[in-house]
């Protein structure tokens, strides 16, 4: 039985939203999705990839960005992002399997709520850092488990859904000319597809820059490829000069600069990147909203594993060393754009990246100290850019809210505030103590636990690897940086449960279009 798709546009989703059902026994998937989705008879899809758009391939490359569907004869197969920044999502009910790359959307659609009063959400998605096989996979939710599923596809067969592993290439590195060489045709390969004279929607490359080596490098790559324009963030997180406009200017790029604390300024941006990945890492994207619109944004996520000198993990298995990036993937639906990070591209061959780094032809491009990624010294220097610009020092770019005394914006707060007092009895029902809304108190406690991880910072640097001390006390202690780790202190505190109220807002969005274009469930 061979299985077709039945396309629904709902205008008042986002633009690159989907939603498929898939009922056992009938060769239909019903396919509702946003403005800006490519469709053809056998494959829909919001994706860019290494190969050409017109034959729809893109369950065939593990270089591909987005996500869409595939019919091959008498299976469907659903491709999620080369990379663990976005993901697909379903949910089992008893008359169907549903999918869809927005978890607001797909828990919308089958009327399904998470537990308010769950604290470890953060922890949970924080997860995806250790690896492929040892992620949170599921969600508990009140139409069950909704399941989680990075970098791998999904194949339905007419009767049910199962993963299927992304392909994989056969790649062999001996050198740098191998990688940079594989970098770099990836790279023009991407750029035909999203050029594509084909395409009902049309998209342009939008790079990244910074001071640091990642971005200077997708940068450098994307510009030999026809790149022309870049956003570029005003500020580190604390306060620190990231501006990459002089990069820019050698490279001929057209540079978009991004005030870094723009979004404190709009009345509520948080939710959408709450609702992701349970913190909001990336909020201040939401100040470059308009140059993100119709793009395929090009990022250097995880370029800290892939390219650094020694990456602790060699395994295939995409292991992080935070989950940076992932905070986009709701925001990106709604704003129109592809993410697209580099680094990820042919990242399970990690080991012989390493071996590159590590090699005898990099030294010259290998700095003193432990901030050295000399592949990308080597892509940018022989590009033209000064050693100077770049990489001379580790600056920390991304916002954390929940790791802030004002983590929300006055609308926000307002209104998570009212969500919670609303629903205290659902604390009182599991037999837990209801959250104090109070955000002076919270504000104190916290400034409480940024005094105690200063002083503990001092503490483990005052005693460093003394004999005779307890490690266990000592490993204990430097948890309290909790900003990188989701057992760290603030998940005590009052924003502990911002998922389940950025859930809920994120919904709202979906469920006017579900109202009039849901097939019955």
């Amino acid at each position: 039985m061979d299985i077709r798709f039945d396309f629904t546009s709902v205008p008042e989703w986002p633009s690159l939203a989907w939603l498929a059902k898939c009922e056992p026994g009938k060769p239909v998937v019903t396919v509702l999705h946003g403005g800006r989705i490519e469709q053809r008879n056998d494959w829909f899809c919001e994706a860019v990839w290494a190969g050409e758009f017109e034959a729809g391939d893109f369950d065939g490359s593990d270089v591909v960005a987005g996500s869409g569907g595939r019919c091959r004869g008498s299976r469907v197969v659903f491709v999620s992002s080369g990379s663990t920044v976005d993901r697909l999502n379903f949910i089992e009910t008893g008359e169907a399997s549903w999918v869809s790359n927005s978890l607001a959307c797909l828990l919308a659609a089958v009327e399904a709520d998470v537990d308010l009063t769950y604290p470890g959400y953060f922890a949970d998605f924080y997860s995806i850092i250790r690896g492929l096989e040892r992620y949170r996979r599921t969600l508990d939710t009140s139409a069950g488990p909704a399941h989680l599923v990075y970098f791998e596809n999904l194949a339905w067969n007419g009767n049910k859904l199962t993963t299927l592993p992304k392909p994989r290439e056969e790649r062999a590195w001996r050198d740098f000319d191998d990688y940079h060489g594989f970098l770099r045709a990836s790279m023009g390969l991407v750029a035909n597809n999203l050029r594509a004279p084909g395409r009902a929607h049309s998209l342009r490359m939008l790079g990244t820059l910074s001071s640091g080596y990642d971005s200077t490098t997708v940068t450098v790559l994307a510009r030999e490829a026809g790149c022309e324009e870049v956003v570029s963030f005003d500020k580190t997180r604390k306060g620190g000069d990231d501006c990459g406009t002089m990069t820019a200017q050698l490279l001929g790029l057209r540079t978009h600069v991004i005030p870094a604390e723009g979004w404190r300024a709009l009345e509520s941006p948080e939710p959408l990147f709450v609702a992701s990945d349970s913190f909001g890492e990336e909020v201040h994207y939401i100040a470059a909203e308009k140059q993100l619109a119709a793009s395929v944004l090009l990022t250097g996520y995880h370029g800290d594993r892939v390219w650094g000198k020694r990456p602790p993990d060699l395994s295939d298995q995409l292991v992080r060393g935070d989950p940076s990036g992932l905070a986009l993937s709701e925001f990106r639906l709604h704003a129109g754009f592809i993410h697209c990070p580099v680094p990820f591209w042919g990242a399970r061959d990690i080991e012989q990246v390493a071996r590159i780094s590590n090699s005898a032809e990099m030294k010259p491009w290998d700095v003193p100290g432990s901030y050295s990624r000399p592949i990308c010294r080597r892509i940018a220097e022989e590009a033209g850019i000064s050693r100077e610009l770049f990489g001379m020092h580790k600056a920390a770019a991304s916002r954390w809210p929940c790791s802030s005394s004002e983590f929300l914006t006055p609308c926000s707060m307002d209104n998570y505030l009212q969500w919670l007092r609303k629903r205290r009895s659902k604390w009182i029902k599991h037999w837990r103590i209801p959250p104090l809304t109070s955000p002076v108190i919270d504000r104190l406690l916290h400034q409480g636990v940024e005094l105690a991880e200063r002083w503990g910072e001092r503490f483990l640097k005052y005693v460093g690897n003394r004999p005779g001390l307890n490690n266990r006390f000592i490993r204990r202690l430097s948890t309290l940086n909790y900003c990188n780790t989701p057992e760290g202190p603030w998940i005590l505190f009052l924003r502990r449960y911002l998922f389940p109220w950025a859930m809920e807002r994120t919904k709202d969005r979906y469920r006017a279009g579900l109202k009039r274009h849901t097939p019955k469930r």
